[in-house]
């Protein structure tokens, strides 16, 4: 129906080519690619898996619809078994549209400008509640996976400690046949790959005695220990299937004043980040991910936040091996409207976040929005639904969520365990004025914290900059100016921590990233 040109994937389409229709592109596109599909593989359960792909997705193969999906940022998939030609050529067709309304998550839209004196026709801007760019297209591995017809789907793990030293892990199973012979066998291998527990059945606890925990980066000389399950389907003295996944043992609390990692307290230090690379967009990128994780250790940082949507499972992974504490945001972005539609699709991504995420021993808690309208009065009921959803789901860890407004006027804090507070004096407030932060900082959170009794962090702060601009004495926009931001909010820091319920510090941001304007 139009032109055909190469698209890699993973990646975000904007970017690539030299079109500016492309890069500012609101609709349908769609990609094709032929695969093959070879004859032994009649007789497994062929499951289509895709890791991204923002931000709506109708799959076909071989011209027949399998799977349809709503939100960017999650995975999905479809069993495909009979809808491929074995040992023949076949056709995946993706249909993708990155437009964005008032009941998706998170919210946009398109606006056309239908006066022709003015505009060309069919001209039209995007519009969005949230400030970087909407990058769209296949933005992680999509993969074909041929498994047994009784296979493993689901491994469910949450830990405990017992006696300071004792490691637990629950652990269930699920798999493909609910009427099967197979029995579950689940192995713990330390580090080295030795044998340190074994268990039986789909549900189930193994005690480690003098376990190994699951510390952050900074907090302990071992950070980021793992555990990992061999978990097998055996029936008939045969293994059917197998999968290895990894665990820490770890446990999370919030109390009225502090976050607690394994029974003590810990200071989160680190940056909001976003996905964002040159050329590729969103689109999964392993370098920059490797080089990433060795900024934040290189400059002492132990978490940082998914602003403002699930990050990559590779990522994740990382996070869990280097012992670095992970934010796990929805990309609930600048919400209001508060439609039954919306908070549907908001409990559907949120179910798919914990899905995904939930055996994560970096994910110390989840936050389910990034400056919502919390101080609109339809707001609180949509809350309340949005905590009981959390809670039905997985309890072992706080929920949060980053907060712009006043601690008078917001209406979502009542349902949080940790709270986090964004806040730019000397910047958006009282800008060019840095000596207004100290005070104006300490006031404020204490007061929020008489308010709520809570732990709070600052999960946003800081100033822009243009590189190489100095200026002396400091003014905005300069290099010194940012500095000098930067050492009022420490001095603040420091002050609240003496108070024993501030919990921590995020940057903005970790690194430049691409807006929409």
């Amino acid at each position: 129906t139009g032109e055909v040109i190469p698209m890699p994937v993973p990646s975000s389409f904007n970017d690539i080519t030299q079109n500016r229709f492309i890069r500012d592109y609101a609709g349908w596109v769609w990609y094709d690619r032929d695969f093959f599909v070879p004859s032994r593989w009649q007789h497994r359960s062929l499951t289509l898996r895709f890791g991204s792909a923002h931000y709506e997705s109708i799959v076909y193969v071989n011209g027949v619809e399998v799977v349809r999906h709503i939100g960017g940022h999650l995975p999905f998939q479809a069993y495909v078994t009979k809808h491929v030609k074995y040992g023949a050529n076949n056709r995946i067709t993706v249909a993708l549209n990155n437009i964005l309304s008032d009941t998706t998550i998170p919210q946009g839209g398109v606006r056309y400008k239908t006066d022709l004196t003015k505009y060309p026709k069919g001209f039209y801007e995007t519009t969005t509640n949230f400030d970087f760019f909407n990058y769209a297209g296949i933005h992680r591995h999509v993969s074909l996976y041929a498994l047994p017809v009784d296979h493993i789907d689901d491994i469910a793990v949450t830990t405990d400690i017992k006696d300071t030293t004792t490691g637990v892990i629950h652990y269930e199973i699920s798999h493909s046949e609910k009427i099967s012979a197979a029995e579950c066998v689940v192995e713990v291998m330390d580090k080295s790959g030795k044998k340190v527990a074994e268990a039986k059945g789909y549900l189930g606890s193994i005690t480690i005695p003098n376990a190994k925990l699951w510390w952050p980066y900074t907090t302990d000389p071992n950070p980021g220990y793992l555990y990992t399950l061999r978990v097998s389907l055996v029936a008939s003295g045969k293994t059917s299937d197998v999968y290895y996944e990894r665990v820490g043992i770890r446990t999370v609390k919030a109390t009225d004043k502090q976050l607690l990692i394994n029974g003590k307290a810990v200071y989160l230090t680190g940056f909001g980040k976003h996905e964002d690379a040159n050329i590729r967009g969103k689109g999964l990128d392993l370098p920059i991910l490797a080089k990433d994780f060795n900024l934040i250790k290189w400059i002492g940082a132990n978490s940082f936040r998914t602003s403002h949507y699930p990050y990559s499972e590779e990522l994740m992974d990382m996070a869990d091996e280097v012992g670095i504490m992970v934010v796990d945001e929805c990309p609930a972005v600048g919400l209001g409207g508060w439609k039954a539609e919306l908070l549907a699709q908001h409990k559907q991504t949120i179910t798919e976040m914990i899905a995904r995420d939930k055996n994560h021993a970096s994910v110390v808690m989840w936050s389910v929005a990034n400056e919502p309208g919390t101080d609109k009065v339809k707001s609180p009921p949509y809350w309340v639904e949005i905590h009981k959803h959390i809670k039905a789901l997985d309890t072992s860890r706080p929920i949060t969520a980053a907060i712009a407004g006043g601690y008078r006027e917001d209406l979502v804090s009542a349902i949080l365990d940790v709270l986090m507070i964004n806040r730019y004096w000397g910047w958006y407030q009282d800008t060019g004025y840095p000596q207004a932060i100290e005070k104006q900082l300490v006031n404020d959170l204490s007061k929020w914290w008489d308010t709520h009794k809570k732990p709070i962090m600052v999960s946003e702060y800081g100033s822009d900059t243009v590189a190489g601009l100095h200026t002396d004495p400091p003014f905005v926009w300069s290099e010194d100016y940012q500095s000098e931001i930067f050492g009022q909010f420490f001095k603040a820091f420091d002050t609240l921590k003496a108070k024993g319920f501030f919990a921590g510090e995020h940057v903005w941001n970790f690194a430049d990233f691409m807006t929409g304007e």
